[in-house]
């Protein structure tokens, strides 16, 4: 009976405390993602999230494609895709394809950096 009692014990603070450090180490390892791509030095695409766009079916779709994004929302919602200039083409394909399924317009995607040209 009583080693149930401590048994139970144990995993009733064990587990707990498995899973905030689980989750802490996790929450780390996605500032330092976010800080790597905030870098100037960084190659990647900025993309200006379309209002009504869900942000995290993007995200989930460049991942698919392995590519590593960031969200910036101090402003508007901006999504970072960490990418080489010879990729840029395959992160276009990849939103465009997103965005044909969804209710927005179909319009070809433009990263920051090409809207300032324009």
């Amino acid at each position: 009976m009583l080693l149930a009692v401590i048994l139970m014990m144990v995993v009733v603070l064990a587990v707990p405390a498995f899973l905030v450090l689980t989750l802490r180490r996790w929450g780390r390892g996605e500032e330092q993602v976010e800080e790597r791509l905030r870098a100037p030095q960084t190659h990647k695409v900025s993309y200006l999230v379309p209002e009504g766009e869900d942000p995290a079916v993007l995200r989930g779709a460049l991942a698919r494609a392995g590519f590593v994004t960031a969200m910036d929302t101090s402003g508007d919602e901006r999504l970072f895709v960490e990418c080489e200039e010879t990729d840029r083409h395959r992160v276009r394909e990849v939103i465009e394809e997103v965005e044909r399924g969804s209710s927005s317009t179909a319009a070809r995607v433009l990263f920051e950096d090409e809207r300032a040209q324009r």
